[in-house]
């Protein structure tokens, strides 16, 4: 009987390589598996996956690509590409798609969309977006339009790390380049908003009739349908963040989105004004049956 060591008398490159070779010659097969390898072979396939950085690159340095299994890879390359486009749908069109907003929308990690595409930027590229999660400048305006959406979500001043997740579609990061610290990113925005804040409004409780008397004196300067940063901001806050109306808010039930509303419709002759502006949710905005603001 002859005797035969069943483990290899060297553990370097060439070693493993020949040893992977020898089993591939071994199995008949048009595919071979790191499972099927570890049975045959005289070291666990493991040892290869950490020596060339996973079973594909191993395969590939012993010139046996074409022995690679690839169901899996391209089942989850699909379910990828199908999820960067279905976030890109929800999200909205001309919205910059980064990899932690992907992940929080989809349950999806990063690493192995990396391992396959190389980069987030290919794999948004092989699902047909040309938008870059890191090379997107933003504008001031962009900048402070994204804060003001997560300052209303919590209902308080954002935190640096509460940029980098929904509903932020600008990264901490950008902040910090643009401005340099995050609280002076946080002091432009106020110095923003408080540049352009409406004078402080009449009481709340005046007379309807004179509440209306007042809106169309205004009819004449009735400003823009779209209510400005500094004016939605300032209605906002006034109203503590909260749907006027049913009095939730985005900070106590999740999936809540507010909108800054016309009482007295714009397409009516409803100024854009503080006082003619209120918080609504979602929900009752779309369900007041009146005209739209």
């Amino acid at each position: 009987m002859r005797f035969e060591l069943n483990h290899l008398e060297s553990y370097d490159d060439i070693a493993l390589l020949e040893e992977l070779r020898r089993v591939a010659a071994l199995l008949d097969k048009p595919k071979l598996t790191i499972k099927e390898f570890s049975a045959n072979a005289r070291v666990h396939g493991s040892t290869l996956q950490k020596r060339f950085g996973g079973w594909r690159k191993a395969l590939q340095a012993a010139g046996l690509s074409e022995r690679a299994d690839r169901s899996n890879v391209k089942k989850y390359e699909n379910e990828v590409i199908d999820a960067i486009k279905q976030t890109a749908k929800r999200l909205g069109k001309g919205t910059t798609i980064t990899l932690r907003v992907f992940e929080a929308h989809t349950g999806l990690t990063g690493g192995p969309v990396r391992r396959i595409y190389g980069s987030w930027g290919a794999a948004l590229s092989a699902a047909g977006l040309d938008q870059s999660a890191l090379g997107k400048r933003y504008t001031d305006e962009e900048c402070f339009e994204n804060m003001l959406s997560v300052w209303t979500h919590y209902g308080r001043p954002p935190q640096h790390d509460e940029m980098n997740e929904p509903p932020s579609l600008v990264g901490s990061k950008a902040y910090v380049r643009r401005w340099g610290t995050w609280r002076k990113a946080l002091k432009a925005f106020v110095e923003r908003v408080n540049s352009e804040i409406p004078e402080d409004e009449p009481a709340r409780n005046i007379e309807s009739s004179e509440r209306q008397q007042q809106i169309e004196q205004k009819k004449e300067s009735r400003g823009p349908r779209d209510v400005p940063l500094a004016l939605r901001y300032y209605v906002l806050k006034r109203d503590s963040f909260r749907c006027v109306v049913c009095g939730t808010s985005p900070a106590i039930t999740r999936g809540v989105v507010l909108h800054v509303d016309h009482i007295h419709p714009w397409s009516k002759g409803g100024a854009t004004v503080a006082d003619n502006l209120r918080t609504t949710c979602e929900a009752c905005n779309l369900g007041k049956g009146t005209s739209p603001a």
